[in-house]
């Protein structure tokens, strides 16, 4: 089962760039967007296998926190007052989660599972 997902223009737009790994070819869509301080998040996702996405934040070179999901159904820029977004969506066993990828102003996670 494919899901929906934005554009690459769509995170370009938003100040991401590719991340290193990034490689259409094994079907993983990687992207990166730095701030100021140096920390960097990198979002991934790909369609092969059990549609995954993992997210993660780096600072110093020290990987602060780095989770990964499957059984993806939809991800989406979202607002949510003044913070930007990234919402993933999931099917089966994990469609209880609630899974916001917070990217502006200051990156965060949020995930929850009911």
């Amino acid at each position: 089962m494919l899901y929906e997902f934005p554009e690459e223009l769509d995170f370009f737009e938003r100040g991401f760039g590719y991340s290193e790994e990034y490689d259409r070819d094994e079907g993983i869509f990687s992207f990166v967007l730095p701030y100021e301080n140096g920390d960097k998040l990198i979002f991934s996702h790909s369609p092969s296998g059990k549609n995954w996405v993992e997210v993660k934040l780096v600072q110093d070179d020290i990987v602060l926190f780095n989770i990964q999901k499957e059984g993806i159904s939809n991800i989406a820029f979202q607002a949510w007052g003044n913070e930007k977004v990234i919402r993933v969506y999931c099917v089966g066993e994990a469609a209880g989660i609630d899974f916001l990828i917070c990217y502006k102003p200051i990156p965060r996670l949020v995930y929850l599972e009911r």
